[in-house]
C-alpha cells in the first residue's frame, strides 16, 4: 500500500514521504494496593508529507490499508500549506539500532502480574496507609519510512516499563514517592527499585526547616531535567533562524562549563527513541551538540539545516524538531560521593512548576515537590514550602561542580548534577 500511495504521488508531481508506527501493549495497573486491570491495545499511526509546487502539506490517518487515502489528502493541502525551501532526500544507508528484544515481545503475562504483585506487597508494607501504585507494561512497535526518492525501511523496537509509587496522606504532609524502570530489554532490577522508595520512605516524613539561602543542591535526574530543557529549547534550530534563541550565531563558543556535554543520538543501542531515519527521511546518526561546555551544532530538520546553511543531522520531525535520544555523558564521581561530600546542602528529587516561563531566558525557578536536607553529608529530612531559582545559562557555566557517573533515562538520559549557589526560598514560620 506504501507503494501504490507513492506512486500516485509521484504522479501528481509531489516530493512526499510516508511513516507509520505500529504498536502493540500489554499493561497491567494496580491501585489502592489491587489490582485494577490489564489491558491489550493495539494502535496504527500513519502520516504523509507531500510538498507540491514548493508548498508543503500534512495529514495522518489511522485506518489500516489508508495510505493511499492519507497521500491524497497530504497533496490537496499542499495547495494551502507553508511554503518550503527542501524537498525529501535521496535514501542514504544507515544502520538498524538494536532495540528490539525477543526476550521482551514474549515477557509472559503472568510474570509480569508476579512483578506487580510483588511491587504492591512492597508499597502495602511500608505503611498501612499508603495507598500504592504500580504499572507494568510492555510494548512491541514496528515503525518505517518510505518516500518518492525510493526510501524504504523498517525496524522494530520493544519497550519495558514499570512504575511504583507510594502516596501517603500524613498528617499535614502529602507524601509521594515513585521509582521507575524503562528500557529496550528486560533488565530490571525491582529489589534496587524497591530499596529506592525504602530508603526515602521515613525521611519524607520527616520535616526539617530551611532558611532562605543560597545552597550547593544536587540535582537527581528527574529535577535535572528541568535545568537541561531550555538548553533543548534554545538548540532547536527553528528558534535559531527566528533569532530569539540565545545560541543564534555563537557556534564554537564556551558557553558553558567543560563539565557539561549534551549528545543527540539517533542509533543508540537501547535507547527508547533510536531509529534508522528520521521522520523526514534523513539517517540518524550521533551528533555532538555540546562538547565540554563548546557549541558545536544545533537541532536541525531540513527547514532549518536549508535555511542556516548547515547539512542535516536526523533530528527532523513531522512539522517540527524531533530529537532520538538525548544524552548528557556523566562524570567520574558516584552520586553516593557527591552527597557525601555536601556539608550543608539540598538534594531535590522532583520540582512542580519548573517548566513555566520562557525558555530562552534561561531561568528555571519551581517548587520542590519533593527535596531533603544535606547535613554533613547525610539527608537529614524532608524540606517543604520551598522554591529554587537558578539561571541555566550562568549555573551551567560557573558553578556547575560536578556530574555523576550513574545515569538514567528519564526522558533524555541524564546524570545527577551537583550545582552551587542556587537560590532557595523558604516559607517563612
Amino acid at each position: 500500500m506504501m507503494g501504490e500511495a507513492l506512486k500516485y504521488a509521484r504522479e501528481a508531481g509531489a516530493s512526499a514521504t510516508l511513516n507509520f508506527r505500529e504498536s502493540k501493549k500489554v499493561e497491567i495497573n494496580f491501585e489502592f494496593n489491587r489490582l485494577k486491570g490489564i489491558q491489550n491495545t493495539e494502535s496504527l499511526h500513519i502520516t504523509a508529507q507531500a510538498i507540491r509546487n514548493g508548498r508543503l502539506g500534512i495529514a495522518t490517518s489511522s485506518r489500516a490499508g489508508g495510505e493511499k487515502e492519507v497521500m491524497e489528502r497530504a497533496i490537496r493541502l499542499s495547495e494551502y500549506g507553508a511554503p518550503v525551501s527542501y524537498s525529501f532526500p535521496e535514501p542514504e544507508p544507515s544502520s538498524r539500532p538494536d532495540v528490539y528484544s525477543e526476550e521482551v515481545a514474549s515477557l509472559d503475562l503472568m510474570e509480569m502480574l508476579r512483578v506487580g504483585e510483588d511491587l504492591t506487597a512492597f508499597l502495602r508494607s511500608l505503611h498501612p496507609d499508603v495507598n500504592g501504585s504500580v504499572t507494568v507494561a510492555k510494548t512491541v512497535f514496528r515503525e518505517g519510512i518510505a518516500n518518492t526518492n525510493g526510501l524504504d525501511a523498517s525496524w522494530d523496537r520493544t519497550v519495558l516499563s514499570v512504575v511504583a509509587i507510594a502516596s501517603l496522606v500524613d498528617g499535614q504532609n502529602l507524601v509521594d514517592l515513585w521509582d521507575y524502570h524503562v528500557s529496550t530489554r528486560v533488565d530490571w532490577d525491582i529489589e534496587a527499585l524497591k530499596e529506592g522508595i525504602r530508603s526515602r520512605f521515613d525521611l519524607a516524613r520527616k520535616n526539617v526547616p530551611v532558611e532562605t539561602d543560597a545552597y550547593p543542591v544536587l540535582f537527581t535526574p528527574d529535577a535535572f531535567q528541568a535545568l537541561i530543557s531550555p538548553i533543548l529549547a534554545c538548540l532547536d534550530g527553528r528558534a535559531v533562524t527566528l533569532g530569539v534563541s540565545p545560541f543564534s550565531r555563537r557556534l564554537e563558543e564556551q558557553l558553558f562549563s567543560p563539565l557539561l556535554s549534551v549528545i543527540e543520538d539517533g542509533l543508540l543501542a537501547g535507547g527508547l527513541g533510536s531509529r534508522m531515519y528520521d521522520a523526514q527521511g534523513v539517517r540518524a546518526r550521533r551528533n555532538l551538540l555540546i562538547e565540554k561546555g563548546v557549541l558545536r551544532e544545533y537541532l536541525l530538520d531540513l527547514e532549518t539545516a536549508h535555511k542556516l546553511g548547515r547539512k542535516p543531522i536526523g533530528t527532523g520531525g513531522v512539522g517540527g524538531i524531533d530529537p532520538a535520544n538525548i544524552i548528557v555523558p556523566g562524570g567520574t564521581d558516584s552520586k553516593d560521593s557527591l552527597l557525601s561530600g555536601m556539608k550543608r546542602g539540598i538534594v531535590i528529587e522532583n520540582t512542580m512548576g519548573a517548566w513555566a516561563g520562557n525558555p530562552y531566558s534561561g531561568q528555571v525557578s519551581g517548587n520542590i515537590a519533593m527535596g531533603f536536607l544535606v547535613e554533613d553529608g547525610k539527608l537529614a529530612g524532608r524540606v517543604k514550602d520551598c522554591m529554587f531559582s537558578v539561571n541555566v545559562f550562568t549555573h551551567l557555566r560557573d558553578h556547575l561542580v560536578a556530574l555523576s557517573r550513574e545515569t538514567k533515562n528519564v526522558g533524555p538520559t541524564l546524570p545527577y548534577a551537583l550545582v552551587d549557589n542556587v537560590s532557595i526560598a523558604a516559607k517563612r514560620t
